[in-house]
């Protein structure tokens, strides 16, 4: 649709009566919109009830005709009864997909004339496609289709986008934006540039919903290039904190799924992700763009798969909760030490050397038959390729067969305790047991590095060698992996050392996207950089996001205050200062904590976070709040979903989460006076979109001295109770 101008003598009559064609016409077009929708929808629900009545037909036939049908008819039967079923899933399908249309049918128009055409053509933009069934014309676009890249990547003049026969070159001519509700048009405006600040102010504005939800309208430009990235195996994306990196994610795993729909199915993409709260809370976004949910992992599952039959182990949550309360000097060389790039490299020299080294060929006996000394060595030669495990058992089985037949050959008996006898001669002939005594040897063998291990007790290990553990294994015996994965989404990088991401590259050979914030670290210790992370794969593309989206500009430039991004750049939105208060004693803190609850349930917000160092103190304060009649919801590292209205957790567990309002309490000295401290206090103030505040008895955190009367910043005023 093409809107054309014609001035009348008056302008600014003229003006008024373009304006008023011009809506009326977009009211025609979104009522015709709507209009193939409804006929759409109606289409697809007859198709359900015809799949469910032809289901029970069948399965009513077959009951009462089963004892005279044939294998053949049966075999029919089953088949058409599979088909309708599938007909009928792919139906529903479609129906959620309509049926999200008819309530916000396009977001977007762009107006695009093509080189050597005189007229422009007018595409709507949405979340999903719609074709009229009679013209076959697309009424709307997918914000995936590349026709699409033009909203997100250009502003009015030249600009071009990728098609299948090729480039299109041409100028946009106009954009426009649109708010739809309930299939009605609440308003509209044009933006000859960028998305519009205008709906992206609003939609930052609103209140936080109780999941994460999609953000096709307000994409800019510098995520569009990182969602429609088609060319790079491995893309890491360091995103400054509220710069969407984790929707931007998901929104690309849409983008791909759509892209290569012919071959990537939502079955051959998984999330590696922090914690089980943070997988719900995301839940989703993929549903709302019309794709179907990913699978999940965490590396505390991939650690529980590798090790449960071989040691008990620290979790990733015990170390944090361990240096939380206090950081042994001792503990934090041992994880730095396993922290670097190098240390990668030297266990993987180490088990090399190992292999080489570690192996002495020695003749086979049983049952007074013989395999000498060289024939051992030729075989286990003849399987260099495998790792040292895989190789020694492919000996004990080749010396188990030959064996057998010689002895069964001459009728004597060959018995399962002769086999076992036969993989120990095998086994013994190696240096190392298994992987676990391999790694264990790795410290014992150099005097330099014996004081860095250290075992939790005679069964169970440190965090911080539960992944060298595990690469240990992988590379010393052939592993199960993940090889339907072809695409891997990896999120909150920096909390993964390099032998993690050396364990994910041999269990996932597949394209991976990964993301996270040096500055949002939960283990100053073991966190990772984006150069670090290259250590591991060379070939990776890395983006940066350094735009921020979440808190207003008070709240941001609160929290740089706490931990300095200089390449943060804040969007520019106003809102209420953050407030430190100071209270007499605990007592005098929960009061006020009530307080701010109460002056919550009274605003327009939705959501409140509050949010502590520590699950521990986050259990206390849930306690006391909750006897004082708050009604709020805890979640701690046992929790599998997140909680809409007003949450208490942890600033480990936060990570991710974003709230309208957030109270960090008692931010004073002693609770907050390390780094790793200091980590969790600039997650805690990061969740916070419209409104932040912290409260603290006795002397305030070092980290926050700016908030001082005498700090720099002008004095924060006492929140009254009641």
């Amino acid at each position: 649709m093409t809107v054309g101008f014609v001035w009348a003598t008056d302008p600014e009559t003229a003006l008024t009566d373009v304006q008023s064609r011009d809506e009326e016409q977009e009211r025609r077009y979104l009522a015709e919109a709507v209009r193939l929708l409804t006929t759409e929808l109606e289409r697809l629900n007859a198709s359900i009830d015809k799949s469910v009545s032809t289901v029970d037909e069948h399965k009513r036939y077959m009951w009462d005709n089963l004892r005279d049908m044939d294998f053949a008819e049966k075999a029919n039967f089953r088949e058409s009864v599979n088909l309708s079923v599938t007909l009928g899933e792919h139906a529903m399908r479609t129906r959620k997909r309509i049926e999200r249309l008819l309530e916000s049918p396009y977001f977007a128009r762009v107006d695009f004339r093509r080189h050597a055409e005189r007229d422009a053509g007018a595409h709507y933009i949405g979340v999903h496609s719609l074709s009229d069934p009679e013209s076959q014309e697309i009424v709307i676009h997918d914000w995936r289709a590349p026709v699409a890249g033009l909203y997100y990547d250009f502003e009015a003049g030249e600009a071009h986008f990728e098609a299948p026969e090729g480039t299109v070159r041409g100028a946009i001519t106009g954009k426009r934006q649109y708010k739809i509700s309930g299939g009605h048009l609440e308003y509209m405006f044009d933006s000859s540039l960028s998305i519009g600040d205008d709906v992206l102010q609003r939609e930052l504005s609103r209140s936080a919903d109780d999941k994460m939800r999609n953000i096709v309208a307000t994409i800019q430009r510098e995520q569009n290039a990182v969602i429609r990235n088609e060319t790079a195996q491995v893309l890491i994306l360091q995103g400054v904190a509220g710069s969407g990196k984790t929707s931007i994610a998901l929104h690309r795993v849409a983008f791909l799924l759509y892209r290569f729909k012919d071959t990537l199915s939502s079955d051959n993409v998984m999330i590696l992700s922090p914690n089980k709260v943070f997988g719900d809370y995301i839940a989703n976004v993929l549903p709302e763009l019309g794709e179907e949910q990913i699978a999940e992992i965490d590396f505390d599952k991939i650690a529980g798969r590798f090790l449960a039959k071989v040691t008990g182990y620290e979790t990733f949550s015990e170390q944090v909760v361990d240096l939380l309360d206090r950081v042994d000097e001792a503990a934090a060389e041992r994880m730095r030490y396993k922290a670097m790039p190098e240390f990668v490299t030297r266990l993987d020299e180490w088990i090399s050397s190992r292999t080489r080294e570690g192996f002495t060929p020695a003749e086979i006996e049983q049952k007074r038959h013989r395999l000498s000394v060289d024939w051992v060595a030729d075989t286990f030669a003849e399987l260099r390729d495998l790792p040292i495990f895989t190789r020694l058992d492919g000996v004990a089985g080749r010396a188990v067969h030959l064996l057998k037949q010689q002895v069964t050959d001459r009728g004597a008996k060959w018995t399962a305790a002769d086999t076992g006898s036969v993989r120990k001669q095998v086994r013994a002939m190696f240096a190392d047991k298994d992987a676990f005594a391999l790694y264990k040897a790795f410290y014992a063998a150099h005097p330099d590095r014996r004081r860095l291990f250290k075992p939790l007790g005679r069964k169970k290990i440190e965090y911080a060698d539960v992944f060298p553990l595990v690469y240990t294994m992988i590379k010393t015996a052939r592993q199960e992996s993940y090889r339907h994965i072809r695409h891997l989404l990896v999120d909150e990088m920096q909390d993964y050392a390099p032998i993690q991401y050396a364990v994910v590259r041999e269990l996932f050979s597949c394209k991976m996207t990964i993301l996270g914030d040096r500055n949002q670290s939960v283990n100053p210790f073991s966190s990772s950089s984006l150069s670090t992370i290259r250590s591991i794969f060379p070939e990776a593309d890395c983006l940066e996001l350094c735009k921020s989206y979440r808190s207003t500009t008070e709240i941001t430039d609160f929290a740089q205050r706490i931990s300095r991004n200089d390449k943060l750049v804040p969007i520019e939105r106003h809102g209420r200062p953050p407030q430190v208060i100071a209270c007499a004693n605990q007592q005098d803190q929960e009061a006020q904590i009530l307080a701010l609850v109460r002056q919550h349930s009274h605003s327009d917000h939705r959501s409140l976070g509050i949010i502590c160092k520590t699950v521990a103190q986050a259990k206390t304060l849930h306690h006391a709040l909750s006897q004082a009649g708050a009604e709020l919801a805890l979640l701690d590292y046992d929790s599998t979903a997140f909680a809409g209205g007003i949450v208490i957790t942890s600033a480990h567990i936060a990570k991710g989460l974003e709230f309208d309002t957030v109270i960090v309490p008692q931010v004073d000295e002693e609770n907050y006076a390390n780094e790793m401290d200091k980590s969790m206090l600039y997650i805690a103030c990061t969740r916070a979109m419209h409104e932040l505040h912290l409260t603290h008895t006795g002397p305030v955190s070092r980290f926050l001295e700016f908030a001082k009367p005498d700090g720099g910043l002008s004095a924060i005023p006492r929140q009254p109770r009641g």
